[in-house]
C-alpha cells in the first residue's frame, strides 16, 4: 500500500510540474484546454447562487402560458 501511495505521489507531483511548465511556455493553448474548460465549469457550478445573489433570478410563475386578456 505505501509503494501505491509513493507512486501516485510521484505520477501527481510530474503532473503538476508538467501542467505548470506548459502554462509557462505556451499559455494561449494552455488556456484553450485546460483554463477555460476549468472555469467555465466554476461558472456554472455556482452560476445559482451569483444570480440569485445579484437579483438576476426570478421565481417561476405558476400558470406559464398565458393568454392575451386573461389574468394570470
Amino acid at each position: 500500500m505505501t509503494d501505491f501511495l509513493v507512486h501516485v505521489a510521484v505520477i501527481a507531483v510530474v503532473v503538476l510540474v508538467g501542467l505548470l511548465v506548459w502554462r509557462r511556455f505556451a499559455p494561449v493553448s494552455f488556456w484553450l484546454v485546460v483554463g477555460f474548460p476549468v472555469k467555465a465549469l466554476m461558472i456554472y457550478g455556482t452560476w445559482r447562487a451569483v444570480a440569485s445573489g445579484c437579483g438576476l433570478t426570478r421565481r417561476r410563475r405558476r400558470w406559464r402560458w398565458t393568454f392575451p386578456g386573461l389574468g394570470g
